[in-house]
């Protein structure tokens, strides 16, 4: 890359940046929390704000589909995704994913969550890092464009609002329905390593219900219940000797969330359903560590008189693992994002089951990168008082715009 088409760029940086920050501001004080999974506004804000940065958006209505979060649900709310497409010539499309819903504040903030308040350079708000991807991955495209660089290939924008819901209707719809085929995918990451990995997630429900009482007298099914939870719960003391190869990954977690039975004081429940999540590192194969829960809670179970266990699985994801192609994209962003924070960034897996899984399960390379301070927990992301350095945000979309006029410049 010319270093002409690099001063143009910074260029188009600079004299967006006023308009970026509004926008960041803008997306945080117009609510979309999910659950619900009311995102109308924020589309509509979000629409806008492409329009006039002379973007062409697309609207692609997702109808509720079956196995996935809360936005899934046969009466769920509307849902539209947004696709941009701007061509420079042919060659490789390269989609940029963000999406625009957040979680539900709690009420420990010290802030207004939906005030996008600024002090001393830092903006505070619900979804700040995820939403700030939506303006750094516009305005570096805006920039690119605007520079008129003899590039080949296609940047697209994904935007869409059931990142809270498992990015069912949103990533997977899109892909699932043809409507996008990207070559490769950079998706929000919510600090500034390189993700080239993500956790993998398993989730089963289990019923243990107790034969009638006139066969088996004395049946218990909390009792029989109780004794799985215990050898769940003992399993899960183990995974802190399991460790990932890969950086910022950790170990295999499990967390029994959703537990219904017992209505009356007085009588033991008929029946008990529970629902466990189990989080998966990129070295672990999936169906073995479902086997392998299945039998542990079916074996715990045959040993209580009188009960019957039913499991059933809701959903068996693989961890995003880097696959051919990951690297010729992590590193053009590493050699970009080295030059503009003065140093080496990290690359390394995220210790979460991200949305961007949907492209990898397709064979796309995807790598996250987006705004953001060194790791998450700086940020306080998804909780409390979340927060966005807003040279953090400059310094995002730079390295984003470099890194697409890098990664798209013809080979000589």
């Amino acid at each position: 890359m010319d270093e002409s088409l690099q001063t143009r760029i910074r260029h188009n940086l600079v004299a967006g940046r006023a308009g970026q920050f509004q926008l960041v501001g803008d997306l945080v004080r117009t609510p979309s929390p999910n659950p619900p999974g009311d995102t109308a506004a924020i589309t509509e804000l979000t629409v806008k704000a492409l329009k006039d940065l002379g973007l062409g958006v697309e609207r692609h209505p997702a109808a509720p589909a079956s196995g996935g979060g809360a936005l899934d649900a046969p009466d769920a709310p509307p849902i539209t995704n947004l696709v941009v497409r701007h061509e420079f010539a042919s060659g490789p499309v390269v989609a940029l994913v963000a999406h625009g819903d957040t979680g539900p504040a709690t009420d420990e903030w010290t802030k207004d969550p939906l005030g996008a308040e600024i002090q001393e350079g830092v903006l505070y708000g619900l979804g700040v890092l995820s939403k700030a991807d939506i303006a750094v991955y516009a305005h570096a495209l805006v920039a690119l464009r605007d520079a008129r660089p003899d590039l080949s290939g296609t940047v697209e924008l994904h935007v869409t609002f059931d990142g809270m819901a498992e990015g069912v209707r949103g990533p997977k719809w899109l892909l699932d329905n043809g409507i996008v085929n990207p070559d490769y995918a950079l998706a929000s990451g919510l600090a500034y390593g390189i993700g080239t990995s993500s956790m993998g997630d398993l989730r089963l429900e289990v019923e243990v219900e107790a034969k009638t009482r006139t066969k088996t007298p004395g049946a218990d099914a909390l009792e029989a219940a109780g004794g799985v939870l215990n050898a769940l719960y003992a399993l899960r003391g183990t995974y802190g000797e399991i460790k990932s190869d890969t950086p910022g990954i950790g170990s295999p977690t499990l967390v029994i969330g959703d537990i219904e039975g017992a209505s009356r004081i007085n009588q033991a429940p008929e029946k008990v359903v529970f629902r466990l999540d189990r989080r998966l590192i990129p070295e672990e194969d999936p169906k073995a560590v479902e086997a392998g829960l299945t039998n542990l809670i079916a074996t715990t179970a045959s040993r209580f008189d009188g009960i019957v266990c039913r499991i059933r699985r809701l959903r068996l994801w693989p961890a995003m693992k880097p696959g051919p192609g990951t690297d010729k994209l992590s590193e053009t962003l590493e050699r970009q994002a080295a030059e503009v924070m003065g140093g080496p960034v990290w690359v390394y897996g995220v210790p979460y089951d991200a949305n961007s899984r949907h492209y990898a399960a397709l064979g796309i390379p995807t790598v996250l990168y987006g705004a953001g301070p060194a790791t998450m927990a700086d940020a306080h992301a998804g909780g409390p008082d979340e927060r966005l350095v807003l040279d953090d945000l400059r310094k995002a979309t730079e390295v984003i715009a470099l890194s697409l006029a890098d990664f798209l410049t013809p080979a000589a």
